[in-house]
């Protein structure tokens, strides 16, 4: 999907919305859109271009628009008539998002709303900017958000960025800090047997469980799909060894309970902890726990299978 409203959107979690949406053609000189007349549509372009006229159509226009970009967004938005022309410059072709299926889409996937917000900004501000360097920005806006959508812990962007701050607190401090990663075994066959609803009630309920075990100073930020990483500043590795042992004793006992009251089994997790080194930068130190997560879930299935 070629547009920038699904830059960094998994089109599957989408595929419904967009099977709701339309494909349609027009020819050069159609009009889409006309000042004062409301418009319930976000137009795609996939193929051609669009022009936009701020005043008259045979004023020069004020923007040209190429495959990738939309338009329509704002007068949907904020349900006001249109205030320029969106004429086809040429044969053209677009993806016709209809308002509630727009809606829907904001509520579906952070990126996507990222990525409106960002194309209205642009619009708003006119900008003239070239365009390696709007995708340069439209990519830290899909980044700054720093909270997870599912699970509502701080997300992998914070992540990086503390655990940063925190090394370089503990070498100037000459403290110990240490990581647990936590992950689900065989996540995605759990999904397959049970579905993606109930996993997801799994992770969130994870996700909770953990944080409401942890003391003031520790945090838990969701790693990726089904892992999880814990900071633990000021504590070795012996010490983070047994908040481990904690956790995964309250993550056991958690049976996540569907909306309709009905319980299913919690997957199995395995855990790996790292205590930073004296070398270690972020990316060494994830390296490193995350080895150490793969070394205890091998070891546990070689128990069981050997």
């Amino acid at each position: 999907m070629p547009s920038q409203l699904f830059k960094n959107v998994s089109i599957e979690s989408i595929r419904g919305l967009l099977d709701a949406c339309t494909v349609r053609t027009a020819e050069q000189g159609e009009i889409l859109i006309r000042p004062g007349q409301s418009n319930q549509t976000v137009y795609c372009l996939l193929d051609g271009s669009l022009r936009i006229h701020n005043d008259s159509l045979d004023s020069i226009p004020d923007a040209i628009l190429g495959p990738g970009e939309n338009v329509g967004e704002m007068s949907v938005i904020d349900q006001e008539p249109a205030t320029s022309y969106v004429v086809a410059n040429e044969p053209s072709r677009f993806l016709c998002i209809e308002e509630d299926i727009l809606w829907s889409l904001v509520h579906a996937s952070h990126a996507a709303a990222c990525n409106l917000l960002f194309s209205m900004t642009r619009r708003l501000r006119r900008t003239d900017a070239p365009r390696d360097e709007d995708s340069r920005v439209a990519l830290e806006a899909y980044h700054y958000g720093s909270i997870d959508a599912l699970t509502g812990l701080r997300n992998r962007y914070w992540l990086e960025r503390t655990l940063g701050r925190q090394m370089h607190r503990a070498r100037i401090d000459s403290t110990p800090l240490s990581l647990i990663l936590i992950g689900i075994d065989h996540f995605r066959q759990f999904n397959e047997k049970y579905g993606t609803a109930y996993g997801n009630r799994v992770l969130y309920s994870l996700a909770h469980t953990i944080s409401d075990h942890l003391r003031p100073t520790e945090v838990v930020a969701r790693y990726s799909d089904n892992h999880f990483l814990v900071l633990l500043p000021d504590k070795d590795e012996e010490a983070a060894s047994s908040v481990a042992g904690r956790l995964k004793r309250e993550i056991m006992d958690a049976v996540p309970i569907m909306p309709d009251g009905r319980r299913k089994p919690h997957p199995a997790v395995s855990m790996g902890i790292a205590e930073m080194a004296a070398e270690d930068t972020t990316k060494t130190l994830f390296q490193t726990v995350e080895a150490a997560l793969y070394r205890t879930r091998d070891a546990a299935e070689y128990d069981v299978t050997g």
